[in-house]
């Protein structure tokens, strides 16, 4: 049977702002990776496009894995801080050490130039795993309110969107005043990286777990209990789904747009105005998401947006050599994702509120893990998609204009492979009705 859960009223502002920063961090990390990183190892490194496309897809694959043993370790543990909380803390500050030494171009593109950039991928990424799953598992461990996790996902997604913004606008100029040379890199994120820890302990020190079983205890069942409750939980897969075809989305489209600035636009620098138009929309449509997603739902919500995106992704092909046309296109299509990125992290928290109501098995950790999981594999995937297309469309890292099929390339990957994961979520929320059933779950919930 489920267990009984201390009781837990509405959270303060300052509890739900400290959770909304541990994501400050983490999307200023993913935005780096997913945006940067492959610039950065292709124009400045200049290692090869293919050897980068297979490193990022074979990291991100082997450390995915990582991901549910966090989860796995999550559930098993029992501290006076909690469950989740100390593997953020410890995580984070593995987090910010390892990233210091990311976007650092000691030996070139050398065979140690390649063994320094598998080796440091791989160790930012495993700590990228242990912060980003604990720290997705206090969703759920803050509150079982419904209505609360919508409220922490918005101020994650606003102040996610708020480190977005700040990356897209500092970090292509501050890297330009060194010339684009490797020491720009290494300054501008150096910084960063030691910001980091500092940022998860913010959070740590302002949140307190208290969807939690009385008295503290943790149901330590066996793993497979808790793999074999998920897999007769369909919302579970749905949301696995969702989550997978959001990055892609969101890899591609920001993993592309640094390239479309420098080679389709011919300014390196316009990444900035296109991560302002990917990141505005929704810093000032997030705080509005909350009464739309609680009135319609997170599906119905999620799915009126995606039409928007669907538009928006296509409308570039009006004049892909435009920037207004890049702008309404990336606006659009940002305004359309608002209600899909309220929604999302909150769904993961109601699947587990359904799984322990549906089993008796309650799987935080493992829940949003797998949901980490499934957003590695999409990163790597979509990271390793990028640097493929580039090499086979003929892409050259040391030349300053590409060759027109290589430009067609970059303009069909942004926009097309957008419109076909908006389909995909599409037809996945269309067989989400876990909204209209959570009401009658919380009740039998009480009763027992």
């Amino acid at each position: 049977m489920p267990s009984s859960v201390k009781p837990a009223g509405k959270l303060s502002t300052l509890t739900k702002f400290a959770f909304g920063m541990g994501d400050f961090w983490t999307s200023i990390g993913n935005i780096a990776m997913a945006t940067y990183l492959t610039m950065f190892y292709t124009d400045v490194v200049h290692l090869s496009a293919s050897m980068v496309a297979s490193m990022l897809l074979v990291v991100r694959l082997a450390v995915a894995f990582w991901d549910l043993t966090v989860g796995i370790l999550v559930d098993q543990t029992s501290t006076r801080w909690g469950k989740a909380r100390p593997w953020m803390l410890f995580g984070g500050i593995a987090y910010g050490v390892a990233f210091l030494f990311l976007f650092v171009d000691p030996f070139g593109d050398s065979l140690a130039g390649v063994v320094y950039a598998w080796v440091v991928y791989s160790v930012v990424n495993i700590a990228y795993s242990t912060v980003n799953v604990s720290y997705a598992s206090l969703t759920s461990l803050l509150t079982r309110d419904s209505d609360e996790k919508t409220q922490l996902n918005i101020f994650r997604m606003t102040l996610a969107n708020v480190a977005a913004m700040l990356v897209y606008v500092l970090a292509m100029p501050v890297i330009n005043l060194f010339g684009g040379e490797s020491l720009g890199w290494s300054v501008f994120f150096g910084v960063i990286a030691v910001m980091i820890p500092f940022g998860y302990w913010f959070t740590f020190a302002n949140t307190k777990e208290r969807a939690v079983p009385a008295g503290g205890g943790v149901d330590r069942r066996p793993v497979g209990d808790h793999f074999r409750a998920l897999a007769r939980n369909k919302y579970w897969w749905l949301t696995l789904g969702l989550n997978f075809s959001l990055w892609i989305y969101n890899g591609i489209a920001n993993g592309m747009a640094a390239y479309i600035a420098k080679y389709v636009l011919g300014n390196s620098n316009l990444t900035s105005v296109i991560g302002l138009a990917t990141v505005v929309p929704l810093i000032v449509g997030l705080p509005f998401a909350g009464p739309l997603v609680a009135r319609f739902g997170k599906r119905n919500s999620s799915l009126a947006g995606l039409a928007l995106v669907a538009a928006g992704s296509l409308l570039v092909f009006v004049d892909p050599t435009s920037l207004w046309v890049f702008f309404v296109s990336i606006i659009v299509r940002m305004v359309g994702i608002v209600p899909m990125n309220a929604a999302l992290n909150a769904m993961s928290g109601d699947v587990v509120e359904y799984g322990e109501w549906k089993t008796g098995v309650r799987s935080d950790g493992i829940v949003f893990s797998s949901s980490s999981f499934s957003m590695k594999v999409a990163m790597g995937v979509s990271s390793a998609a990028i640097a493929w297309i580039l090499g086979v469309s003929g892409y050259d890292g040391t030349a300053t204009v590409q060759a027109r099929a290589t430009v067609d390339a970059m303009v069909n990957t942004f926009a097309w492979i957008p419109f076909a994961m908006v389909a995909v979520m599409a037809v996945l929320l269309l067989c989400y009705d876990l909204d209209g059933r959570l009401a009658g779950i919380a009740r039998d919930r009480d009763q027992r």
